[in-house]
C-alpha cells in the first residue's frame, strides 16, 4: 500500500476502531515504539534542604551510569483527541494540537500549574502565590474580569466549568498531576467547542484502567517544606476496568505566612462490550491556602527582604470542586457511532482579592450539569461527518464583602469603597448548540475539514441588594456615589455563528502542510455584566470574537524534525475598562507571530529539542483609559512578550535513565496600555532526571531555577505603583516511587 493510502485509511480506521481500545493501542504504540530516544515513560526544613542539595550532585553522577540500546527515528504518529472529540493521528490534521504525554508530564513532575506546558510553544502560564495562575495561548496574558473566558479548560473532552461562571485560576481544579497526557489546542478551537474556546483549548486526559504501571504510589519531598504523597491504583478484566488515582499536597511557601495543602481525587470505570462502551468519571478537588500578595516598588523582587515577604498576611483561597460525567458510545448499523455524554458539577470558592483596596472577601458558587451529543456517520469511503449538540444549565451565586474600611488611600478614594456588602447577586446560564463538522479527502494526500456551529447562551440575573452604587444599606455614599454599582434584576442573551475550513496536504510520507481558519467567540462572564462600577447601571456587551488564520508545515528528515506555524489573528469586541469606569466592548487586538518544535538527534542517547515563539500583539483602536493612560493603535498590549521559548537537552545513556537540562526564557512585556512601564523577562534554568531502580522503585529528583536567579513570576504596574508575584530561588525536589 502506498504512504498515501496509508495516510487516507488510517484516519478512517481511527473513526470505525472502538473509541476506547484505538486510543489505548495507538498511543501504547506511540509511547513504546522502537523509536529510540522517544520512547519510554517517561520535619526539619533545614536539614531537609542540606540533605537534598548534597544529594542533586551525587544523583546526578549515578544516573549517568549506563548504556542507551535502540534506534533514534522520529516518528509523526502521534495521536490527538480534541479536535475530533475521537483518536487521530496529528500528521492528518490542519490544526495545532499539540500534546503533552505521560512521560513528559512525569519528568516535570509539576509542583504549580505554570510548569506544566512550559514545552508547548505560544503558551505561557504565569504563577500567583501558591497555586493560583495566569494564562495566555497565542494572547497577551489578561486578567480581570473575563481573563478566563479566553480558554476553555476540558477534562476528557468535557469543560470543567459552566459559561459565564468560569475562574481565572482553574487549572488547580484538574488532577494534572496525575494525568495521562494534556493536549493544547492553539487559537480557536474547532466546531465541537463552543463559548470560551476563543484563544486556546486546555483538555486533560485522565488516566485508563490499563494505565502502566497498573499500581504505584511515590513520594516527594522538597524546599520550602514541600511534601506531596501519590496513589494510582486500576485493575482490567474483559474490557471492563477501573482506576483511582489520589495525592495530597503540602506545601509550605518560601513567603512569609503562605503556602497551602491541596487534595485531588479521581474515579474512572470503564466499560466494553460490542454495541456500547462507556466512561464514568468522578472527580473531586479541595485547596485550603495562605495566599501571599503582591510586593510593592520598582524591581522589588531583586530585594530579599521584600521577596520573601508577604504584604497581605491574612489573605487566603479556599476552593472545592465536584464533577461526575458518563460517556457512552453506541455502535450503530452501518459503521455508525452516537456518543452521548451527561454531566454535573459543583464549584465553590471563597478567596481575598488582596490586590484591591480593602482586601474584599469574593465568595463564588456554581451547580451545572449538561450534555453532550454527537453521532458520527460515514458518508462515503471519503467522507465522514459528525452531527452534535451541546446543552448546558448552570446556577451561580456571587457576594463580595469588605470587612473593613480601607485605610490605605486618601479619604475620598477611601470613602467610595465602603465596609460591608459590595455585591450580591445570581444568575442561571442556559447554553445549547448545535454543529455539524465533515472531513474530506479530495484524494490521498489532500483532505478537507470544514464545519460549523451555532451557539446561544442566555443570562438571568436577580440582585439581592439595593439597587445602584449606594451603600448596602440603600445609603449613598460621599464624593459622587459609591464605586460598586449593582444593576437591576435583568436578561441577556448572546448568539454566535462559528465556521471552521481547514486543509491538510500530505507532501511526502513524512511531511504534511496545512491551512486552517476559523472563528471563535466567548460570551461576556456574568461578573463583567453584573458587576459594574460608579454610574453604569447597565452592561451593553457583545460577544468577543476571534478571527484567525493559519499555515503550518510538520515533518521529519532523518535526525530533524519539526512542527512550525505562522499565523494571524483578529479580536473583535475586546472587553475592557475605559476613563470612566464602564465594561464595554469596544476593543480590537491585533495578533501575529510564528511558532516551532524543532528536535534534533545528536547521538544515539543525546537529544536536544527548541520550543519558541515570537509574536506581536497589538491593539488596533485607540482609546483614554484616565489617569495618564492611554491605548494607542499600534502599542503591545500589555502582559505581552514578543518571544517565549525553552532549549532542552536530553539525555539518556540507558533504558532506565533519563536527564534534562532546560532552558526556560519569557521575553520582556509592557506592564500600561501605554506602554511606559515595563518588566524585562527573565532566564531560567531547571534540570530534571530520573532513574529506574530494582523491583518497580524508581527515583526521581527535579531542581528549579538552578543558577538561584531573582525574577517575577508576573510584573504589573498599578494604582501608580510597580507591583510582583516574585520568584522563587533554587528549589530541590526529590521523588521515590514504587510500581506494583
Amino acid at each position: 500500500m502506498k504512504s498515501e493510502d496509508r495516510h487516507r485509511d488510517g484516519y478512517r480506521r481511527f473513526h470505525k476502531m472502538d473509541s476506547r481500545s484505538r486510543d489505548q493501542d495507538a498511543c501504547f504504540q506511540w509511547q513504546r515504539s522502537d523509536n529510540g530516544f522517544w520512547g519510554g515513560s517517561g520535619g526539619l526544613r533545614r536539614a531537609l534542604r542540606r540533605l537534598l542539595a548534597c544529594s542533586a550532585w551525587g544523583l546526578c553522577l549515578w544516573f549517568s551510569q549506563g548504556a542507551w540500546a535502540g534506534d533514534n527515528t522520529v516518528q509523526l504518529g502521534q495521536v490527538v483527541v480534541t479536535d475530533t472529540g475521537a483518536p487521530v493521528p496529528v500528521r492528518v490534521l490542519p490544526d495545532n494540537t499539540v500534546r503533552v504525554d505521560s512521560a513528559t508530564l512525569n519528568l516535570l513532575g509539576a509542583t504549580q500549574p505554570s510548569q506544566l506546558l512550559t514545552t508547548v510553544p505560544g503558551v505561557w502560564i504565569t504563577a500567583g502565590s501558591g497555586q493560583e495562575s495566569l494564562m495566555a495561548i497565542r494572547s497577551p496574558l489578561f486578567t480581570g474580569a473575563g481573563a478566563c473566558g479566553a480558554f476553555l479548560l476540558l477534562e476528557d473532552g468535557v469543560p470543567i466549568q459552566p459559561a459565564g461562571f468560569c475562574d481565572v485560576n482553574a487549572l488547580f481544579d484538574i488532577n494534572t498531576e496525575q494525568a495521562r497526557a494534556i493536549e493544547v489546542v492553539r487559537g480557536p478551537g474547532s466546531v465541537l467547542y463552543g463559548s470560551n474556546a476563543l484563544d486556546g483549548i486546555v483538555n486533560v486526559l485522565t488516566r485508563r484502567p490499563g494505565y502502566e504501571p497498573r499500581k504505584s504510589a511515590s513520594l516527594e519531598l522538597g524546599s520550602n517544606d514541600y511534601r506531596r504523597a501519590e496513589l494510582s491504583v486500576g485493575g482490567v478484566n474483559d474490557g471492563n476496568g477501573w482506576r483511582i488515582s489520589a495525592n495530597a499536597t503540602h506545601d509550605g511557601g518560601f513567603r512569609a505566612n503562605s503556602g497551602y495543602d491541596q487534595q485531588k481525587f479521581t474515579l474512572r470505570l470503564d466499560q466494553s462490550g460490542r454495541a456500547l462502551n462507556g466512561e464514568t468519571l468522578l472527580e473531586a478537588t479541595n485547596l485550603n491556602q495562605k495566599t501571599a500578595g503582591y510586593i510593592y516598588g520598582l524591581d522589588a523582587y531583586e530585594n530579599p527582604a521584600l521577596r520573601y515577604s508577604n504584604p497581605t498576611p491574612g489573605a487566603f483561597r479556599d476552593a472545592r470542586s465536584l464533577r461526575v460525567l458518563q460517556k457512552w458510545r453506541l455502535h450503530l448499523t452501518d459503521g455508525r457511532e452516537l456518543d452521548i455524554t451527561p454531566y454535573a458539577r459543583r464549584n465553590w470558592m471563597s478567596f481575598t482579592e488582596h490586590y484591591l483596596p480593602g482586601e474584599p472577601i469574593a465568595t463564588t458558587a456554581a451547580n451545572s450539569a449538561g450534555v453532550q451529543v454527537k453521532l458520527r456517520d460515514t458518508l462515503s469511503p471519503t467522507t465522514s461527518v459528525i452531527y452534535g449538540s451541546d446543552a448546558e444549565y448552570a446556577h451561580g451565586t456571587v457576594m463580595e464583602f469588605q470587612p473593613g474600611p480601607v485605610t490605605t488611600l486618601p479619604p475620598p478614594q477611601a470613602a467610595i469603597r465602603p465596609q460591608g456588602l459590595h455585591y450580591d447577586y445570581a444568575a442561571d446560564s442556559r447554553t445549547l448548540a448545535a454543529y455539524v463538522d465533515l472531513t474530506h479527502y479530495w484524494n490521498p494526500q489532500w483532505l478537507f475539514s470544514g464545519g460549523l456551529r451555532l451557539e446561544g447562551v442566555r443570562y438571568t440575573y436577580v440582585n439581592f441588594l439595593p439597587v445602584g452604587n449606594t451603600q448596602d444599606n440603600g445609603i449613598p455614599c460621599p464624593f459622587g456615589g459609591c464605586l460598586f454599582n449593582r444593576p437591576a434584576d435583568r436578561s441577556d442573551q448572546f448568539v454566535n455563528v462559528l465556521p471552521k475550513l481547514g486543509m491538510s496536504y500530505l507532501a511526502t510520507p513524512t511531511q504534511t502542510l496545512y491551512f486552517d481558519m476559523g472563528r471563535g467567540a466567548r460570551a461576556p462572564q456574568t461578573i463583567e455584566l453584573y458587576e459594574l462600577q460608579r454610574q453604569q447601571s447597565v452592561a451593553d456587551l457583545h460577544s468577543e470574537t476571534l478571527n484567525a488564520f493559519e499555515l503550518g508545515w510538520r515533518g521529519q528528515a532523518g535526525r530533524f524534525g519539526w512542527d512550525t506555524d505562522a499565523y494571524y489573528q483578529l479580536k473583535n469586541h475586546f472587553i475592557f475598562r475605559d476613563a470612566n469606569g464602564f465594561n464595554v466592548s469596544d476593543g480590537r487586538i491585533r495578533s501575529r507571530g510564528v511558532e516551532f518544535s524543532l528536535s534534533y538527534v545528536l547521538t544515539s542517547s543525546l537529544a536536544v529539542l527548541l520550543d519558541g515563539t515570537y509574536a506581536v500583539h497589538s491593539y488596533a483602536f485607540s482609546q483614554n483609559l484616565g489617569q495618564g493612560n492611554y491605548i494607542t493603535t499600534g502599542n503591545d498590549v500589555k502582559y505581552a512578550p514578543r518571544s517565549l521559548g525553552s532549549v532542552r537537552l536530553r539525555w539518556r545513556p540507558a533504558d532506565t535513565t533519563q536527564l534534562e537540562l532546560a532552558w526556560i526564557h519569557v521575553g520582556g512585556y509592557w506592564l500600561d496600555e501605554s506602554n511606559q512601564h515595563r518588566y524585562g523577562g527573565q532566564d531560567l534554568l531547571n534540570v530534571y532526571a530520573e532513574k529506574s531502580l530494582v523491583r518497580g522503585w524508581s527515583l526521581a529528583l527535579r531542581v528549579t531555577n538552578l543558577t538561584n536567579k531573582a525574577y517575577a513570576e508576573r510584573a504589573d504596574y498599578s494604582f501608580g505603583n510597580y507591583r510582583y508575584f516574585p520568584g522563587d530561588g533554587r528549589e530541590t525536589f526529590l521523588e521515590l516511587q514504587k510500581a506494583f
